[in-house]
């Protein structure tokens, strides 16, 4: 995270040595240098990790992280952290298996990759477009859910009774930031699986691991992924008639 007055765990990744198109799950040596936190809102994060005894309970700075190419992406794993004008090296790999461990909460995988996938799918195009303070509080609420979906604890077999676990406010991972803020991340956690069990893929979505870093979800475009934008347009312009 990012230390200086409060804590940035919300990273948008920037490739120094491999721009985001030609990232692939497998790759290694892939060098990032944190070069700022924006847009991003204050957060108060509290986190109990079970397996470890390790509490974390302080303010942090949620949002999108930008690395030196300008490439974003968002962290996972908040018990572990990174500076700005800090160089990495990451590993590519599927979201499944991020974060990795130790710390806690360890490799997200099946169903809470479901959960992410569908996030993104339902609303990170959008927060990409918005700018001003609208901006900072989508930023804010999308990097308080990827929080709370992976570091929730669960005994869930099914990705809807996991939705079901899941709440910003209560359990062992919790997160709450202003009014507006607060409002969007619930609204947008509820509205997972589209209130049923209709859960959207997205399919161009890598974890980057680091065994002393946080680690982060990015986004790599590609042919894949611009069907998939068109597609995701299209469902944006029919829901907003």
């Amino acid at each position: 995270m990012y230390h200086k007055s409060i804590f940035a765990l919300a990273l948008a990744a920037t490739a120094t040595t491999a721009s985001a198109d030609a990232i692939r799950a497998g790759d290694t040596d892939i060098t990032l240098t944190l070069a700022s936190v924006t847009p991003a809102r204050a957060v108060a994060a509290y986190f109990s990790d079970s397996s470890s005894s390790e509490v974390f309970d302080r303010t942090v700075t949620a949002g999108r992280l930008n690395w030196s190419n300008g490439t974003s992406s968002f962290c996972v794993q908040i018990l572990e952290s990174i500076q700005v004008g800090v160089s990495k090296t990451f590993d590519a790999v599927e979201v499944e298996e991020v974060p990795e461990a130790p710390p806690g909460p360890g490799p997200m995988g099946t169903l809470r990759a479901t959960l992410i996938r569908d996030l993104y799918a339902r609303h990170y195009f959008d927060m990409q477009e918005s700018t001003g303070s609208t901006a900072r509080n989508e930023s804010a609420a999308f990097a308080m859910i990827i929080w709370e979906i992976t570091h929730q604890e669960s005994t869930a077999t099914t990705t809807s009774g996991l939705l079901a676990d899941l709440d910003l406010t209560a359990g062992n991972a919790r997160f709450t930031s202003s009014t507006s803020v607060n409002t969007l991340a619930s609204g947008w956690l509820a509205g997972l699986g589209g209130g049923t069990d209709d859960f959207l893929a997205f399919n161009q979505l890598l974890g980057l691991t680091d065994p002393t870093t946080q680690d982060f979800l990015i986004v790599v475009p590609g042919p894949a992924g611009m069907l998939a934008f068109a597609g995701l347009a299209g469902v944006r312009s029919r829901r907003r008639r």
